[in-house]
């Protein structure tokens, strides 16, 4: 892994890890309702891209898979936003 690889997997690990405490704490803070949902999925569809493009290395495939998959990912993000 070259150097620049590794302080990009760092960062996003750093970023992941920052996103799951702001949603740990909208959730025991007792956000609820569509703005508290909105805070927590919001931080989920940030580590879901995240994930897609720096672990599971989709910044170099063609852009029909990235489309295909930001597209999932926020179809079933807002899904669930609208279920709650």
């Amino acid at each position: 892994m070259t150097r620049i690889a590794a302080c990009r997997a760092t960062r996003a690990w750093i970023l992941l890890v920052l996103l799951t405490i702001l949603s740990m704490i909208a959730g025991h803070a007792g956000a609820g309702g569509l703005v508290g949902s909105g805070i927590v999925l919001t931080a989920t569809v940030a580590k879901g891209r995240w994930m897609l493009m720096d672990f599971l290395k989709l910044r170099d495939v063609p852009p029909g898979w990235r489309i295909a998959l930001s597209s999932w990912l926020i179809l079933v993000t807002a899904l669930a936003w609208i279920a709650a």
